[in-house]
This record gives structure tokens, C-alpha cells and sequence, in this order.
């Protein structure tokens, strides 16, 4: 699908993936509404502002939304870390479901109400699309490393419903692919120290280093003006395959 003079929604859209995404997108002639909690929309997008963990929040952000939906890219996330269970104790399952609520289920409501919208799209190109619908996942959603419980659960499940929502859709014209990227610089990691880093960053095998946010933009386009990408994960992560812990999660 060409991106020019089509509308897309970016979950997550005021930082990080989501921002270089909205980038990305408006430099390609989209419009482009960004669904975020705060912040500031990119100069040219609109911003609406979205507890994607709530379904009424999210239909109506998405009844605001004026016109035809075509791009859907879900990237709003947090991050928690913690395990199961420990000597002293249960671990922490509020923590865990907050952050399926938000990374999983959150992308689950804007796709429920988005897809419905994209249903009734006018086809458009040589194979009439109607719409086309991206997951931000991650590595971990394969190789999720000691006390990632909560964020391994979110991005497993956003990796595994790509097919289906692929199937869901396909009658419709519609899409939908993943992009799992590895360790990237974003505001969610611009916390851990620098030796943390290099420890994460030591199996990666070329470049060893950590991705850019329009990296993954970059193939979120990719993934848009390519039609036969449809039911896949793509990995974005240099070749990487996390060990079981580091030695910051062993301490």
C-alpha cells in the first residue's frame, strides 16, 4: 500500500518506535493521528490522547478519527521485569498484568475497533487493500530472558496473533505482519547502565550495537508498501540471540 494521502494510526506514536515511526510515515505523504497517554505529537501529526488499556478510551479516540483507516502500527508499551516467583515469595502478578494490559491487550482494543473501520475501506492499489496492520514485538517474544515474565507474555501473544489477525482479515483484504526488534535505543532503556548495555548487546553478531528507532521505521514502511508481506514476524536485531540471564539479572 502506498502510504501517500492515506490515513494511519501509531499507538505508542510521541516516543520512541512509535515517534520515528510517525516520522516515517509523514515524510511518506500519510496523515497521521498518534495515540499516546501524553507527550507531544511529531510536528504534522495529530495527537489524541489514549489509555490504549482501556476499550472505552480506545473507541473513542478511534470514533474521533475522521474518514477511512488505512495503517495501523501498535507500539505502545512499558517495560517491568521481575520473576515468578522467588525464596521470599510470589512475584508480583499486578505488575505482570499491567504490563499485558498495556503492551498486549492494549494493542488487541485499537486493533478490534481499527480493523472494523479498515472492513469498510474503499480497495485501493492492484490488489484492492484495504488496510494494513503492524505489531511492534521483540525478541523476547522467541527468546524471553530470566524475570521477563511480564514483558515475554505481551510480546508472545503480540507475535502470536499476527497469523491470526492475518487470517481474521484476509477476506477483507487487510494485513497484518510484526516487526521484533532487539535491544534499541528508545527512552525505555535510556535508564540501564552502560556496562548493562554491552552485556545485553555482547550476542548480537553485526553491527553490536543497539538498533535506532527509524531502523524500525524504516521496515514498518517497508512492511506497508510490500503486499505480500502478510502473517510474519520479522526480526530486527542484528543477528542477536539473548542468553537465559546476565549477570545484572543474576545479582
Amino acid at each position: 500500500m502506498d502510504p501517500a494521502g492515506r490515513t494511519a494510526v501509531v499507538t505508542g506514536g510521541n516516543s520512541g518506535l512509535g515517534e520515528a515511526t510517525v516520522h516515517a510515515l509523514l515524510a511518506a505523504g500519510a496523515r497521521v493521528i498518534s495515540l499516546d497517554l501524553g507527550g507531544s505529537a511529531p510536528d504534522g501529526a495529530q495527537f489524541i490522547a489514549c489509555d490504549v488499556a482501556s476499550p472505552a478510551a480506545v473507541k473513542s479516540a478511534v470514533a474521533a478519527i475522521d474518514g477511512p483507516i488505512h495503517i495501523l502500527v501498535n507500539c505502545a508499551g512499558i517495560g517491568g521485569i521481575g520473576a515468578i516467583a522467588t525464596a521470599e515469595g510470589p512475584g508480583d502478578v499486578e505488575a505482570v498484568r499491567r504490563v499485558v494490559e498495556v503492551n498486549l491487550l492494549g494493542a488487541i482494543n485499537v486493533t478490534a475497533e481499527v480493523a472494523h473501520r479498515m472492513i469498510g475501506n474503499d480497495p485501493v492499489g492492484e490488489d484492492g487493500e484495504r488496510g494494513v496492520i503492524i505489531n511492534a514485538c521483540s525478541i523476547a517474544s522467541f527468546e524471553g530472558q530470566e524475570g521477563m515474565s511480564a514483558y515475554t507474555a505481551a510480546k508472545a501473544g503480540l507475535a502470536g496473533l499476527v497469523l491470526v489477525w492475518a487470517r481474521d482479515l484476509s477476506q477483507h483484504a487487510i494485513r497484518c505482519m510484526g516487526v521484533a526488534p532487539g535491544l534499541m535505543a528508545t527512552p525505555m532503556v535510556a535508564f540501564l547502565p552502560e556496562d548493562f548495555l554491552a552485556e545485553l548487546l555482547k550476542d548480537a553478531e553485526f553491527p553490536r550495537r543497539a538498533g535506532r528507532p527509524d531502523e524500525f521505521a524504516r521496515v514498518a514502511l517497508f512492511v506497508i508498501e510490500n503486499p505480500l508481506l502478510n502473517g510474519d514476524v520479522i526480526r530486527l536485531d542484528a543477528g542477536t540471540r539473548p542468553p537465559a540471564r546476565t549477570q545484572w539479572s543474576a545479582s
